[in-house]
């Protein structure tokens, strides 16, 4: 690797998620580890149409695509089909 490039997949699970807080806005379900999603062409709601293909889980890079960089706004729940904004996915800590 280059000098001053990084890899943005390293850079993005330093540290890893706390899957037992992330859920789907619309049905409660919740990713774990394994679950993936693709980086591919979205009408409604994204509105983008340069997908690179990439294959990942979301959660460990906060929605930023480790092929394109392509900062995902939306996320699909892979149970129930419905599109939410990605930070609405995270549980707010209660203080």
């Amino acid at each position: 690797m280059p000098e001053g490039s990084a890899d943005t997949l390293d850079r993005a699970t330093d540290e890893e998620p706390d899957f037992t807080r992330i859920r789907c806005p619309l049905c409660r379900w919740q990713p774990n580890e394994s679950s993936r999603w693709f980086c591919l062409d979205c009408g409604h709601p994204e509105y983008f149409f340069n997908g690179c293909g990439a294959t990942w889980n979301t959660f460990t890079t906060r929605g930023l695509c480790p092929g394109c960089g392509h900062q995902w706004q939306w996320t699909v729940c892979l149970s129930c089909g419905g599109w939410s904004l990605h930070e609405d996915w995270y549980e707010k800590e209660i203080d």
